[in-house]
């Protein structure tokens, strides 16, 4: 969350640092970014990325805000072909240690700052559009039965709730077939022959 009062090469550093985060994210998750790993990657102090962020849970989530992208995407293949290589990818993340820490205090800040509640929104709530349209093009096709597209919050709390509990609270890792129990519990109701 960028800071308005700050001199040029306050600035340059600390879009150096982002970048850099930004990337270590995208390469290999929230365990690749770190204080030491950003400084290498942009080229700066260590002491220089504490300024700007003073734990590692604000320079994770600036990364976060700075490559934020919706929690579903879509295009004309089978919905539930893409749900399950979605949600493995996410399963994927959620069981790397510092996942948890993430979400946790993503969803802790958002009570109360707007910039995080933003990123919340960005992260979660935008999947009700692109999935909307992804199972309007379904029923279309016969994937499922008319009336799940005007149940798309619904429909992802079902998939992600149980995924999150189990990992969250009960500390299980998710696998595969998690995440396949998961995905046709929730769409089961919705097939055509159901």
């Amino acid at each position: 969350m960028p800071r308005t009062n700050e001199d040029p090469r306050a600035r340059r550093s600390r879009a150096a640092a982002l970048t850099a985060a930004t990337e270590l994210l995208a390469e290999g998750g929230p365990e690749n970014v770190t204080h030491a790993t950003v400084a290498r990657r942009a080229g700066i102090g260590r002491a220089t990325v504490y300024r700007h962020w003073p734990d590692q849970q604000t320079l994770l989530i600036d990364a976060l805000a700075d490559d934020v992208r919706p929690l579903l995407t879509f295009d004309d293949s089978p919905v539930r072909d893409q749900l399950m290589t979605q949600m493995e990818q996410m399963a994927d993340w959620l069981n790397q240690p510092v996942a948890v820490s993430v979400i946790a205090n993503v969803v802790e800040r958002a009570e109360r700052d707007e910039d995080v509640r933003r990123i919340r929104e960005e992260m979660f709530g935008h999947a009700d559009e692109h999935f909307a349209g992804a199972l309007a093009s379904a029923v279309a096709r016969g994937e499922f039965r008319p009336g799940i597209e005007e149940q798309v919050r619904e429909v992802v709390s079902w998939i992600l709730g149980p995924l999150l509990f189990q990992r969250f609270m009960l500390g299980a890792r998710l696998d595969k077939d998690t995440v396949i129990s998961s995905v046709d519990a929730a769409l089961a109701p919705w097939l055509p022959n159901a």
